[in-house]
């Protein structure tokens, strides 16, 4: 039971940080935070805050990067942490629907390493980002994020 275990958990740490080790997130996310206006405009950009499980507690951090991808849709780009651990590099297309100048928005992501699908849903603003998520597994939670 605990041998399945810990060979999940390396398969979610050790994919996500070999795709890490070209740059990749961590420079895009470098990158958002240069170019973002200040103050914030729109939601679009970088965000960093707090995941956190209702069902076990469990939290951790979490980094967002959201950019539009056509008239109707944005990709947001996750990268989360858990205790000293960073890892992946997760991107859902969301449909969105803005009004007011935010963006309401739902998506769904396909965690590898078995952790399951996650269905996300929330609300961007220019200063504040708000989700609530839920896995396939019977995991649910919070994202709450504000500006780096």
């Amino acid at each position: 039971m605990l041998i399945p275990f810990l060979l999940r958990l390396l398969g979610m740490v050790a994919v996500p940080l070999v795709a890490s080790c070209a740059g990749g997130y961590h420079q895009d996310f470098r990158e958002a935070v240069a170019a973002q206006p200040v103050p914030p405009t729109s939601p679009l950009g970088p965000w960093k805050g707090e995941w956190r499980s209702e069902v076990n507690g469990h939290h951790g951090p979490l980094w967002c990067v959201i950019r539009p991808d056509g008239p109707d849709h944005h990709d947001f780009r996750y990268r989360a942490g858990w205790g000293a651990l960073q890892f992946g590099d997760y991107t859902h297309r969301a449909a969105t629907r803005t009004g007011d100048g935010a963006i309401e928005f739902n998506g769904e992501m396909d965690l590898p390493g078995g952790v399951g699908v996650y269905q996300v849903e929330g609300r961007v603003t220019a200063e504040k980002f708000s989700a609530k998520y839920r896995s396939d597994r019977g995991d649910r939670g919070t994202m709450e994020m504000s500006r780096p």
